[in-house]
């Protein structure tokens, strides 16, 4: 039979900064942890109802030292929504110069657009729903998912005058690709089966072509797609 056997050891001299009331697990980045924490009690129990107190608990910090990474509360929400349109618009903006068809440039964009928001907490959709997210505080994300909004209608636009899209208005055909790239955070998690990159290549294969007169196969459409980006990456490398 295997005995334990108990080494004492001193305790090393506490280093600078905030302490933890709980050690943190391994090597994840506090501030991480805490948008991750707050994404999931937002979600589950509401903005109003969660507070800062529950979030510090949850995370294994002190109250105080939560707002040392976060002044206010709305702090955290506004960073959870700003997240879910500024990577995409940041890494997108050259989609409005590049030459290339235009669904090809949309199916571009949907599948980043994608990835990001399966890159993020499950279910960052219903913070957009909370009427708190309604107020001033977080215009600025409003105006951002109106610009990312904007960059889809765009392309899809493009794609009309050339004849490549279905018989319905354009404001249309904008809702229902963004809009079902949109719903990708509300349903995407650990348990969706597949991994987020691939997911965010079926999402946005699906989304495009389902608006398209003469849709290519997938496989043509992420062929295509994967083109545009090396070319751009080769391009962004000489620069």
């Amino acid at each position: 039979m295997r005995h334990a056997v108990i080494v004492q050891t001193a305790t090393p001299p506490r280093g600078p900064g905030r302490p933890r009331s709980v050690p943190a697990n391994g090597a994840t980045d506090t501030r991480e942890e805490i948008l991750t924490v707050a994404a999931s009690l937002f979600t589950a129990h509401g903005y109003a109802a969660t507070g800062t107190r529950e979030i510090a608990a949850k995370v294994g910090l002190r109250q105080a030292s939560l707002f040392h990474y976060f002044p206010r509360k709305d702090d955290l929400l506004a960073e959870l929504l700003d997240r879910t349109v500024s990577p995409t618009l940041d890494a997108t903006a050259w989609l409005d110069d590049v030459l290339g068809e235009p669904h090809v440039r949309l199916y571009v964009l949907a599948r980043m657009d994608a990835a990001n928001l399966c890159g993020g907490p499950p279910n960052l959709g219903v913070l957009q729903l909370l009427p708190e997210a309604r107020g001033p505080r977080f215009a600025s994300f409003w105006a951002k998912r109106s610009a990312l909004r904007e960059r889809y209608r765009r392309l899809i636009l493009d794609a009309v005058a050339r004849g490549r899209v279905i018989d319905a208005p354009g404001e249309v055909v904008t809702d229902l690709v963004f809009g079902a790239i949109e719903a990708t955070m509300t349903w995407y998690g650990d348990a969706s089966g597949l991994p987020s990159d691939e997911t965010a290549e079926v999402v946005a294969s699906a989304a495009v072509r389902g608006v398209l007169v003469r849709p290519p196969t997938r496989q043509t459409l992420r062929a295509a797609g994967d083109r545009l980006v090396l070319a751009r990456s080769s391009v962004a490398a000489l620069t």
